[in-house]
């Protein structure tokens, strides 16, 4: 069946890329010189902070601190493989990663342009510390991917450096946050992409397909329409399985008369889109469409309201003034610390900045990226989400995805 459908629906698929340009300018478009002047930005920070040095964390998973800065992402799943870029004032940056992915660091990434120095991550990190610590101490240190960081490394960290305060610091989430008009480029073919995804969901949405099958269609089309992978697992939901806020696509067979929900999104250049639409098939109970509506009138309010200048805290407002002109205050999911749902995106589908929320003292800049995401579940009733990644202007927001909020498939 999914075969089938793959052959039958993907073909069209490639004429509306064309027409679109998804193609065009596909290539990164960020210089190594760019690299440089980051890096170079971040130790000046570093010297105004007063620290003596900044520690990097990433991985294969969370990958974009160490992306934003040396151009470079280990695999994918294969196993545990950390990464720590090294900055400090006055010196070259040294990168540390696992003894398998060294050769292509040096073939790959932006340390070419400031130095090479790259070096195994578990049999040399401590060394280097206390080396460098032996003839310039290191006193101060700041630690960004602190959330994260492995235990393992964590250990390597203190057994080199052992008396240093390791200051936790978000330098790096903050300045990657704040895209510069290539990476939006980027950003925005990878929506078109997910628009592609969603696109393609509404057009298999059938009685009897799965919500696995339905989700091995979206990947197809997104795969073939330029992605280079996946941002995280497409959720399909439908069913009493919208009552979960995240759940994997199970043998759950989508019916007429139900509400079907997607969260997906893909990565051109390792920029993320993070997209979630729900549909409406079929004949639905007017109470389940009614939600979805008012959950519609509530984003797009966050969309016409929340702008530059303004603080996390300000903008959580919006969303929460118009829940309660809605009166769907009480049906909002809260995925995490009590913010309603958006969250910081770029190069990771998830990242830490801006941060919208009730606590939240972020003031939002021109150029910053994130998630707009609104869910709301009725335990009696069904769950609805909506969701774009979106750019912030100084007069509102620029969603980067635009497939309709509304889709209702006879």
């Amino acid at each position: 069946m999914i075969a089938k459908k793959t052959r039958d629906m993907l073909p069209a698929k490639f004429e509306q890329l064309i027409n679109e340009s998804i193609w065009d300018g596909f290539g990164e478009t960020i210089t190594g010189a760019e690299y440089k002047a980051r890096v170079e930005m971040v130790k000046g920070k570093i010297e105004e902070e007063g620290w003596d040095a900044m520690l990097v964390f990433g991985d294969c998973y969370r990958m974009s601190n160490i992306r934003w800065l040396v151009n470079y992402r280990t695999i994918d799943g294969v196993y545990p493989q950390p990464e720590i870029v090294f900055l400090a004032p006055g010196a070259d940056p040294v990168f540390f990663l696992p003894d398998s992915q060294i050769r292509s660091a040096h073939e790959e990434s932006a340390m070419k342009y400031m130095g090479d120095d790259i070096r195994e991550i578990r049999g040399e990190l401590s060394k280097f510390l206390a080396d460098y610590n032996s003839k310039k101490p290191l006193r101060k240190v700041a630690l960004c991917g602190y959330t994260y960081c492995d235990l393992e490394i964590w250990d390597e960290i203190k057994k080199g450096i052992p008396d240093a305060d390791i200051k936790q610091s978000q330098m790096i989430e903050y300045y990657k946050s704040i895209k510069t008009e290539k990476e939006l480029r980027t950003m925005r073919r990878a929506g078109r992409v997910a628009d592609i995804g969603a696109q393609m969901l509404y057009d298999v949405i059938e009685d009897g397909i799965t919500e696995k099958e339905a989700q091995s269609l979206v990947y197809a089309a997104m795969f073939a329409s330029g992605a280079h992978s996946i941002a995280f697992d497409i959720m399909v939901q439908t069913g009493d399985n919208l009552l979960s806020l995240f759940k994997r696509p199970t043998d759950t067979k989508i019916t007429r008369g139900n509400i079907v929900m997607m969260d997906h999104g893909c990565r051109i250049n390792d920029y993320c889109s993070d997209s979630a639409r729900t549909y409406v098939f079929g004949d639905v109970q007017k109470e389940k469409v009614e939600l979805l509506e008012k959950l519609n009138r509530v984003f797009e309010t966050g969309l016409e309201q929340i702008c530059a200048g303004m603080t996390g805290r300000e903008a959580d407002a919006v969303i929460r003034a118009a829940a309660d002109k809605e009166g769907i205050t009480q049906f909002i999911v809260s995925p995490s610390e009590g913010r309603l749902g958006p969250h910081g995106t770029g190069m990771d589908p998830e990242e830490a900045m801006p941060i919208i929320g009730p606590d939240s003292d972020d003031i939002l800049v021109e150029g910053q990226t994130f998630a707009y995401e609104l869910s709301a579940i009725d335990e009696n009733l069904t769950g609805v989400r909506t969701e774009d990644p979106i750019v912030i202007h100084k007069d509102g927001m620029e969603p980067l995805t635009n497939f309709p909020r509304f889709s209702y498939k006879p």
